[in-house]
């Protein structure tokens, strides 16, 4: 991978606007050489003039970067020490808590005081603050602060090497040393390249953490506290058993097929089997689309743990994905073979196995045991959680993208609420199933509107939270408020059916049209000028699309073109239903998965769009809020932090007992 796409894709998405410009540079270069006077038709002194004078203006932009670049690292760096200095007086306000375990002169002497001093100091009995912090938000804390450490390392390790590779790569084309010799003069002696102190604060953290929170055990810190790098390749274990599973579900779908070949269900249940199986199939395909998002973000270098906000110590890889959607696909193959075979089982009635299905599948959702990755299913089901109380809470970038999923699986919730119906109301009395499948006036209309309604409240709370400064949250929310309309005029076309002779002589037929339309232009328009930021470039090479890109060009014309057609499948699918050209069971099972597969690829450019602007406005690092001080507290942390035992003031031990009680 060439070194400008390793830069794009290993910065911080917050900084972005902090690194130095590497592409700019890199274009100036090339400008440079194709502006540069012919050699055949200007003169020696004219060619050497403009090389200098071009010499001097690329050595001053590269100047301004580092400045720009000292400056932001000295903020953060100074960022850092005080929330080193806060987290060390909440750790000290921690060891002073009744019920801890340690000392405080285990505290000192690991900052270099000795022994008698500590005891000293213990002895003065100090009142400990009254709002301390638990071990579990000290552990966050620091986990989160020992993150934010290791980017700013990252921010330093990446410029130093952009300034590297620019300047190499003008000397290489200008065939000069000019470069070079300003890079060991200016970069090499710069303060951001000086990584001393924040090693220090690294390696401090390490042993505080280790001593404090995680009872000694330096293996168990290190666990906790260190990030792997983005894209680490899943374990061989885990690779095999993705791809055991993955061949076993092959092969019991061709199975599946054949046998619904030779031996498909009666006629009668046909359409039941159909509506029972299609809402488990889309779970799967999900999950299967959602291991090829994982990797392909991972190969892209587009972060998407940082900005879902997992934690980076602990997500889940693409081959647990594979492996999860996998297993469920085999229980929706097993499951579909009894039912075709439940004669050869000698069972009477056939529906016990999509009843079964379901059972075990919502099972192994909400099951608290250690399989299929626990806590990558208590985050789903606490973000599930979050997306249906979206208006009592702040919205972050996780919830409204499930937000959006939901919308997705439209027809897939309507499917499983359509399977309780047909097990509680139906099969439990033993009434014909296609009773069961009448058209539902009120409930399934409300189904059909609570994923718009999510995104809808979250839109409302996204701009109620920003301080009503930025309209395009509500102009969101009318996007998602057209599917009421949708929906409303769809339920009340199909109850008015049989009272009129065509559909068209129908009005809320036209009401539907109309309403539909309006929605289809709406969404497209959002999706790829706000979600995905195309239609920034006019002309050019890259017409119809944006500077900064991440995939193949010829990706995103795609994109353009799938996100279109898919949208307006709708149509599709009304021209054929009322023609009578497929069962409307086979049609809606094609229009589900076309529009979960719209979804999959939505997400790359989405979640792209907001690794590359932020554009959202969601948070894509996370920083630990500190109360605000006062002069004196700043003061105090100061003189704290200059000291070389850096926990305690020996000098002035009791000073600590005036800091303010919020402070803790």
């Amino acid at each position: 991978m060439k070194f400008g796409k390793t830069f794009e894709s290993h910065l911080t998405v917050e900084w972005r606007e902090q690194y130095m410009r590497y592409g700019d540079l890199k274009h100036m270069i090339r400008r440079g050489l194709e502006d540069a006077p012919s050699t055949i038709l200007a003169e020696e002194y004219a060619i050497q003039s403009y090389y200098r004078a071009f010499e001097e203006r690329f050595l001053m932009e590269c100047q301004l970067e580092l400045t720009r670049v000292d400056n932001f690292f000295l903020e953060k760096l100074m960022e850092a020490k005080r929330k080193h200095g806060h987290l060390k007086l909440q750790l000290l306000a921690f060891s002073r808590a009744p019920g801890y375990t340690g000392s405080e002169v285990s505290m000192l002497s690991q900052q270099g005081s000795n022994p008698s001093q500590g005891s000293k100091y213990q002895a003065r009995n100090l009142t400990a603050p009254k709002k301390t912090m638990t071990h579990g938000q000290l552990s966050t804390a620091y986990c989160e602060f020992y993150l934010s450490l290791v980017l700013i390392q990252n921010y330093q390790t990446l410029n130093e090497t952009g300034f590297r590779k620019i300047c190499k790569k003008f000397d290489k084309n200008l065939r000069t040393t000019s470069a070079g010799s300003w890079f060991e003069n200016n970069v090499e002696d710069a303060v951001f390249t000086d990584s001393r102190f924040l090693q220090r604060m690294i390696r401090e953290v390490e042993d505080l953490y280790t001593t404090h929170l995680a009872g000694g055990n330096r293996q168990l810190a290190m666990a906790k506290l260190r990030v792997p790098p983005l894209g680490k390749p899943s374990s061989p274990t885990m690779v095999f058993q993705a791809g055991f599973a993955l061949g076993m579900l092959l092969m019991l779908f061709l199975g599946t097929a054949i046998s619904y070949w030779k031996r498909p269900p009666s006629a009668v249940n046909t359409a039941t089997f159909m509506s029972l199986y299609r809402g488990p199939l889309t779970w799967v395909i999900f999950n299967l689309y959602m291991a090829a998002n994982v990797a392909g973000w991972q190969r892209a270098g587009v972060n998407h743990i940082l900005i879902f906000e997992i934690d980076p110590r602990n997500h889940m890889q693409p081959a647990r994905y594979l492996e999860i959607a996998s297993i469920f696909g085999i229980l929706w193959t097993l499951s579909m073979l009894g039912f075709l075979h439940h004669r050869a089982m000698h069972l009477n009635d056939p529906f016990v196995f999509p009843l079964a299905l379901i059972l075990i599948m919502t099972g192994l959702l909400v099951m608290p045991l250690p399989i299929l990755d626990l806590k990558a299913r208590w985050w789903t089901i606490k973000l599930l959680g979050r997306v249906i109380t979206a208006p009592l809470h702040y919205v972050g970038f996780a919830d409204f993208w499930m937000g959006d999923q939901l919308n997705s699986l439209v027809n897939c919730l309507v499917d499983h609420y359509i399977m309780v119906r047909f097990f509680v109301v139906c099969w439990l009395r033993r009434e014909q199933s296609s009773q069961c499948f009448h058209l539902d006036v009120i409930v399934v209309p409300i189904v059909r509107c609570l994923p718009a309604w999510f995104r809808f409240a979250q839109c409302l709370r996204r701009f109620r939270d920003s301080g009503s400064k930025s309209v395009s949250y509500l102009f969101n929310a009318g996007k998602y408020s057209m599917s009421f309309l949708v929906v409303l005029f769809d339920t009340l076309r199909q109850r008015s059916e049989g009272r009129h002779g065509s559909p068209f002589s129908n009005p809320y037929t036209w009401l539907f049209l109309v309403s539909s339309m309006a929605a289809t232009i709406y969404g497209y328009l959002w999706d790829v000028l706000r979600d995905f930021g195309l239609f920034q470039i006019m002309d050019g090479p890259g017409i119809f699309l944006r500077q900064q890109l991440v995939y193949p060009q010829a990706f995103y014309y795609f994109v353009i073109v799938e996100n279109f057609c898919l949208r307006w499948l709708w149509a599709v699918e009304f021209g054929i239903f009322y023609n009578n050209l497929i069962a409307p069971y086979n049609l809606r099972t094609i229009t589900s998965i076309a529009e979960i597969t719209r979804r999959f690829i939505w997400n790359y450019v989405r979640l792209e769009n907001e690794h590359l602007y932020n554009c959202g406005r969601f948070r894509a690092t996370r920083d630990i809020h500190l109360a605000q001080l006062n002069p004196r507290q700043q003061r105090m942390l100061e003189s704290m932090m200059d000291e070389s035992d850096g926990v305690s003031n020996r000098r002035k031990p009791e000073a600590r007992d005036h800091l303010s009680k919020e402070y803790f």
